[in-house]
């Protein structure tokens, strides 16, 4: 488990150091369809970081502001840091350090977005419904993501992604893995 964390965090280090969008965003997705499988609220925050790195990419006010640079080194020392914990068996400080980068994405866009709505929460409700349409209850996505409950219903009401989501895993490989879960 610390080894698949261990990559997934520097997976997403090196996407957002590299400026891959594409890699970051699909890093969210896989880690957010994990999470709902297991119930991992660590793999859940994972997602959101990734998902939340690569929409602040693709904000042109943001990345083309003069604090970009060191907020960027920021963001990717802390990522490192993260990774380090983990390597060295400190959960606790890897989970203090998740923490922190999700905090430092909340702050620089609140300070420097433009839009009341702050990004890692759009992120919250975005993960959380995309867990739904993997077949978490609504309650169940809420808590894996703390993603707000009325506007969940609110969003999951204005898109049809859980009826479109399709599982690329059948239900014989959801099963052994989940079996491999419970019999760890």
């Amino acid at each position: 488990m610390i080894s698949d964390l261990v990559s997934a965090t520097e997976k997403i280090m090196n996407s957002f150091e590299s400026n891959d969008q594409v890699k970051l965003r699909q890093l969210s997705n896989d880690l957010i369809e994990e999470a709902a499988l297991k119930s991992d609220s660590v793999l859940a925050q994972l997602s959101l970081i990734s998902y939340s790195l690569q929409k602040m990419l693709s904000k042109p006010h943001i990345i083309e502001a003069g604090k970009w640079i060191k907020i960027k080194s920021t963001i990717i020392f802390s990522l490192k840091k993260a990774s380090d914990h983990l390597k060295n068996k400190n959960f606790n400080e890897f989970k203090k350090e998740l923490d922190h980068i999700s905090d430092k994405v909340f702050r620089v866009d609140a300070s420097m977005g433009h839009y009341t709505a702050n990004l890692y929460e759009k992120a919250k409700i975005k993960q959380a419904s995309r867990a739904y349409a993997f077949g978490l209850s609504l309650m169940q996505a809420v808590n894996l993501t703390g993603a707000n409950e009325k506007e969940l219903l609110f969003y999951i009401g204005g898109t049809k992604i859980h009826d479109k989501e399709k599982s690329i895993k059948g239900i014989n490989e959801r099963k052994k893995l989940l079996e491999g879960i419970f019999n760890e």
